[in-house]
């Protein structure tokens, strides 16, 4: 059995997306460096192997020929209790426009339940990322008449939990009002906004909600004198934390999730928390394509890989 299996074709149209083919590639390269057997996948062909490399995950649609080999990947390597590595976005991709960083986790891409390799970090990765992308993270914010920044996610992504992205912003606002008559303000997928799926929802009308046209604007200016953000599970509640922001998330998954409030009873009066040792193990989650190519990473993963 070969130690690992790299699949480009865990991409859509891989040839298209060159960046996203290069970390696959880069890390194939590392694990050749450090001597262990390796193979790179162009097609749609699964084998097992110790361990097998996508990009994303698996989403809950139906999805493409790249989809159905990562659903057929991640369910036979568990069934043989081998391993899976996930290569997923860059929590600071607000910042990261090239995608230079990228998180690299074994069995999945949600915080609470993949290995990251990443505990009780030092401030190595948070000091090298931060003055890479101009990071920084600032003290807590108290903005007594600020408005409350809802942030969605995309349908059909692995994120949302199969929950409707539209559902869950109608009750949530209906759970605000209740409490709080702040300004509220949406903030959809910057990726996936289509001004139709909001038209019609009577929330946004009832209760005076501002819809932002995230391709007009950027996170880090909705969070301007933001009260708090609100989140389902999504890495852009990262850019809030960092900037001093209260946060409020509902999914355990949510890499923000140890220094989030939970309860939107508490709104008025969110806690705070210590941010940095979840800061340093974030940023130690976050790999280049350099640290894939010296092999680095898969040397950092290998303890986990018995």
């Amino acid at each position: 059995m070969l130690d690992c299996i790299v699949y480009v074709s865990s991409v859509l149209n891989p040839k298209k997306h060159p960046r996203k083919t290069n970390c696959l590639e880069s890390f194939a390269t590392g694990v050749k460096a450090l001597g262990y057997s390796i193979r790179t996948e162009w097609e749609y062909q699964y084998q097992p192997s110790k361990l097998a490399v996508i990009l994303g995950w698996a989403t809950h649609n139906t999805g493409g020929q790249n989809i159905a080999l990562r659903k057929q990947i991640i369910q036979e390597q568990q069934a043989l209790r081998l391993h899976t590595m996930c290569i997923d976005a860059s929590c600071w991709k607000y910042l990261d426009k090239d995608s230079s960083y990228l998180r690299y986790s074994l069995g999945g891409p949600f915080y609470d339940q993949a290995e990251y390799a990443n505990h009780k970090s030092t401030d190595e990765k948070w000091l090298e990322i931060g003055q890479a992308l101009g990071i920084t993270l600032d003290p807590i914010q108290q903005s007594d008449n600020g408005h409350i920044l809802i942030c969605m996610q995309r349908n059909g992504g692995f994120a949302m939990k199969n929950l409707n992205p539209i559902h869950w912003l109608q009750g949530k606002i209906s759970q605000i009002r209740q409490i709080t008559n702040r300004k509220i303000k949406v903030r959809p997928h910057p990726g996936a906004y289509y001004i139709e799926e909001f038209l019609g929802v009577p929330e946004l009308e009832n209760y005076d909600i501002d819809l932002i046209d995230p391709t007009t604007r950027s996170l880090g200016e909705d969070l301007q004198n933001a009260h708090a953000a609100i989140f389902f599970n999504s890495s852009a509640s990262v850019a809030a934390v960092c900037a001093g922001i209260p946060i409020f998330v509902d999914d355990a998954s949510c890499v923000a999730w140890k220094v989030a409030n939970t309860d939107v009873n508490n709104i008025e009066t969110p806690a705070v928390f210590q941010r940095e040792q979840w800061l340093y193990d974030l940023a130690a989650a976050h790999w280049t394509d350099a640290d894939a190519k010296s092999g680095r990473i898969y040397q950092k993963f290998l303890p986990y890989l018995t």
